[in-house]
This record gives C-alpha cells, sequence and structure tokens, in this order.
C-alpha cells in the first residue's frame, strides 16, 4: 500500500481571548513594576531594572508561544512547533488507538482541561454525549474519572481528543477541529 504524500495537515492554534488577556496581564504587571523600581527615591540599579523588566517580557513570550503554535500531522504524528518556529518532540502516531472531536463549554473548560497552553496534565474524561466520532472511527470512552494527557489547548468549544494506546491521550483546539481530526484519523488509517 502507497503511503500518502506528508504531511498531510499543516494546522494552528491561536490564543483566545483568556490567552491574550495572561499576556497583557504580565507585560502590564511588568511595566508596572519596573516604574515604580525606577521612580523611588533610591532607585534600583538598572541592572535590577532591566532584569525585572527580562523576567515579565519571557513570560508573557513563554506564555504567547504556548498558545500560538504551527503542527503538522504526517507520518511521525503530530509535531506541535511552539510560536510556529520551536518544534517539539512529536506525538507519535504508533500511540494513537482513534481520534474524535470533543466538545467542552466555556463554563467548564478550566475544570476539564485545568489550563490553557501547551503542558502535560490530566484531564476529565468525556462523557459521550460530548463525544462525536470522526470518519469511520468509533467514540473512545472510559470508566476513569481522569486521563492523562499532552495538551494543548487554548480555547473552549469543538476539540480534537486523540485516544493513545499506551494510557496517554493527546488533546488540542486547532482553528480548524474538523480538518485536523480527519487528517489524523488518515494517518491512523494509513499506518495500520
Amino acid at each position: 500500500m502507497a503511503r500518502p504524500e506528508a504531511p498531510f495537515y499543516v494546522g494552528s492554534t491561536r490564543p483566545s481571548s483568556i490567552g491574550w488577556t495572561r499576556i497583557i496581564v504580565t507585560l502590564v504587571a511588568g511595566a508596572a513594576l519596573v516604574a515604580v523600581m525606577s521612580t523611588q527615591a533610591r532607585p534600583f540599579p538598572p541592572v535590577l531594572i532591566l532584569a525585572a523588566a527580562l523576567v515579565f517580557v519571557g513570560l508573557a513570550f513563554w506564555t504567547w508561544i504556548g498558545q500560538w503554535t504551527r503542527f503538522i500531522v504526517d507520518e511521525h504524528g503530530v509535531t506541535v512547533s511552539l510560536g510556529g518556529f520551536w518544534p517539539q518532540r512529536p506525538w507519535p502516531l504508533t500511540d494513537f488507538r482513534t481520534v474524535q472531536l470533543r466538545q467542552v463549554p466555556q463554563s467548564t473548560v478550566g475544570v476539564t482541561v485545568g489550563g490553557f497552553g501547551w503542558r502535560r496534565g490530566r484531564v476529565m474524561a468525556a462523557r459521550p454525549e460530548e463525544l462525536r466520532p470522526v470518519g469511520r472511527g468509533k467514540i473512545f470512552t472510559t470508566d476513569d474519572v481522569q486521563r492523562r494527557t499532552r495538551i494543548l489547548v487554548t480555547r473552549s468549544g469543538t476539540l480534537v481528543e486523540i485516544v493513545g494506546r499506551s494510557g496517554t491521550d493527546y488533546l488540542l483546539s486547532p482553528t480548524d477541529p474538523v480538518a485536523t481530526a480527519e487528517a489524523v484519523e488518515q494517518a491512523i488509517r494509513a499506518r495500520r
């Protein structure tokens, strides 16, 4: 069987209003701290002021690259590039059992996922009514309350959930979840 041309799909994630708020609040807090440090009766040394500014700019940058990403779905799996330029180790296609679309409302995203951005964590297991199959696949549910998950969630709504074989799942919120899920499903079928 001939393998399809790689990459199958190139997608992205973008910060939601919550992500942009976190970035802006970090920059504003850093600017306020720098302003206070430099207007004291005995001002702080310029090196400390510069260090404080760099710390806050670094925190804002880290928040941004963890939410503004590009990813490639190909014969290796899903490779995420933080900030669109810093590729991470791929989520391995050999570990993908199935892919499904998962609906996570705004009111429960914090409880379900636990936070935004690129990270690892534990995610609340989905209920059957929150899931939709992709292609010829079936939905996968579990009796577990929480599952170990590699997370790239930047917003609520329709997410792509990849169920892993090794006990780790993968959850991401691409700008086009349907196309991403179809590409992952195509990669899983091509591997078989």
